[in-house]
């Protein structure tokens, strides 16, 4: 194919493109813990936030804390990763110095991704970290990335004379509306970066059309997506227990809301719906080729499955001498 005829294909076509494996196999790390984060904060974010929808603006009174992400967002996060493994410089940042070469890889604009990376890097969220030696789980609140956006200086002006007013997020990260982004800096958090380098819940090597075929699911299929993420490639778990805050989080989809009282502000959609939507994001997977067969026991109340080796590369599918191309995700 000719670079004219490349440039010619639509932004989602040039993804699958560019990050189609070689034959040898071309893998990236996404951590375990990024990706349990994403299993169980992916859905309808019903608070205060930027929106795409409407002219965004400065939000001053803001909780800092989300539990809430939405898928795009996390894909996002996942398209950072790779790339960031790939192209850090010596600093530890991966410098994103042109915005719609980025968002076309996911096809969104480069004004969505800013808001993306807004979200990434201007919010905390709740973190899980485990120590094996020593059998301790830590649960904190930290932020997914450390994003810094880079706004040249107009022609005749001076850091004194630099005004920063129209900004679009948070107090906690913001862009200035109608200036030139010359650059994002991107680094992953501490925490992140050493499930990257084994410890903590530590990583699975993934196809790089890990970010490709995300786009292409429901939000519960990615979900479970995201939970599947392991080195052992069968699962088995109860109902309740899988729709449990750490889990996929859908206890308040199935149960309603509580408040401190414990009176019911809001109907849950009821254990049968709920259910349903699983089976079906079950269903949904299997037909695209990560699960290889799934089953729930309706006596048992639980749901098994196994997953292929098409993304999620668990060890038993590495090459003998664990050799691995480096990513080849464009920059």
């Amino acid at each position: 194919m000719s670079n004219k005829d490349f440039q010619s294909l639509p932004a989602s076509d040039k993804f699958l493109i560019t990050t189609k494996p070689t034959e040898q196999g071309s893998l990236h790390k996404q951590a375990r813990g990024y990706l349990k984060t994403a299993s169980r904060l992916v859905g309808k974010d019903t608070s205060e936030q930027a929106s795409l929808f409407e002219i965004p603006y400065f939000q001053t009174e803001i909780n800092p804390y989300k539990e809430t992400l939405s898928k795009m967002t996390a894909i996002t996060g996942n398209l950072l990763l790779a790339l960031w493994q790939a192209n850090k410089d010596e600093n530890g940042f991966y410098t994103i110095d042109n915005l719609t070469r980025v968002a076309e890889q996911i096809n969104i604009t480069p004004q969505e991704l800013k808001l993306y990376l807004i979200y990434l890097g201007g919010y905390q969220y709740p973190m899980s970290k485990f120590d094996k030696k020593n059998k301790i789980v830590s649960i904190y609140h930290d932020k997914l990335f450390l994003i810094k956006f880079n706004i040249r200086l107009k022609d005749g002006e001076t850091e004194s004379s630099f005004n920063n007013d129209n900004r679009i997020g948070t107090n906690y990260l913001s862009f200035i509306r109608d200036r030139e982004v010359y650059s994002v800096d991107v680094m992953p958090s501490i925490s992140i970066q050493e499930e990257l380098k084994g410890s903590g819940l530590g990583n699975v090597l993934v196809d790089d059309t890990f970010v490709a075929f995300s786009l292409g699911l429901s939000d519960l299929a990615y979900k479970i997506f995201c939970f599947s993420g392991s080195n052992k490639p069968h699962f088995k778990i109860g109902f309740d227990k899988l729709i449990k805050v750490k889990y996929l989080n859908l206890e308040r989809q199935v149960k309603g809301v509580y408040n401190k009282e414990g009176k019911r502000e809001k109907t849950g959609a009821g254990k049968t719906r709920v259910l349903k939507r699983i089976q079906d994001a079950f269903n949904e997977l299997l037909e695209k080729g990560h699960i290889k067969k799934w089953k729930y026991d309706e006596q048992a109340d639980s749901f098994s499955w196994t997953y292929s080796d098409k993304i999620i590369k668990h060890r038993d599918f590495l090459p003998k001498n664990g050799q691995i191309e480096a990513p080849r995700l464009e920059p």
